[in-house]
């Protein structure tokens, strides 16, 4: 499916793109492996891409299809994907004396893994403590959620909070793959 270049059977890294291609996105998977579907033909392929796994800078590959089609992608590491999002909730937790606190927060982006969400001033809270996070989709049923939460990253006022759980079978998974 790739032009031999360089090495036989892999896409090649490239440089910045012009802005009138567009990009497809390839997932890392746990083994490594990215699959590639190519937008012509909608022929796929598995190709080992561990080498990448560890490149700090965003990886850009140049494509050849066997039915000759040139595309091009950008390596995904994160193990899903991130919808942006502008939706505004709440927050809850409990601090260290066990008082119930609670916040506004807007929400910037979404996985089936966690939360990205800023909040309008330094939060209370801790990288380690569990929050409950409660907001409205903007889907047609304007679904509520509540979900629970532990924060990873705290970076000013902009807070990473991972799911308890990756299992959404209810309406966020329906809202995330749709």
């Amino acid at each position: 499916m790739f032009s031999e270049a360089k090495s036989k059977h892999m896409p090649q890294p490239t440089a910045d793109l012009p802005t009138e291609n567009k990009e497809h996105r390839i997932f890392i998977n746990d083994q490594g492996e990215g699959t590639f579907i190519c937008p012509a033909c909608n022929k796929g392929v598995i190709r080992d891409l561990s080498q990448f796994s560890h490149v700090q800078a965003a990886v850009r590959l140049k494509c050849k299809c066997s039915c000759g089609n040139d595309y091009r992608v950008l390596l995904e590491r994160r193990r899903h994907f991130r919808k942006s999002v502008n939706l505004v909730g709440m927050f809850f937790f409990q601090d260290s004396n066990g008082n119930p606190m609670k916040g506004l927060i807007k929400i910037r982006n979404i996985s089936q893994s966690g939360i990205q969400f800023s909040v309008s001033s330094m939060p209370e809270f801790e990288v380690g403590d569990k929050l409950t996070i409660e907001f409205t989709l903007d889907d047609e049923d304007r679904s509520q959620v509540r979900e629970a939460g532990i924060v990873q990253r705290i970076q000013s006022n902009i807070v990473g909070l991972d799911f308890e759980t990756t299992d959404h079978y209810g309406r966020l998974g329906r809202y995330l793959f749709q």
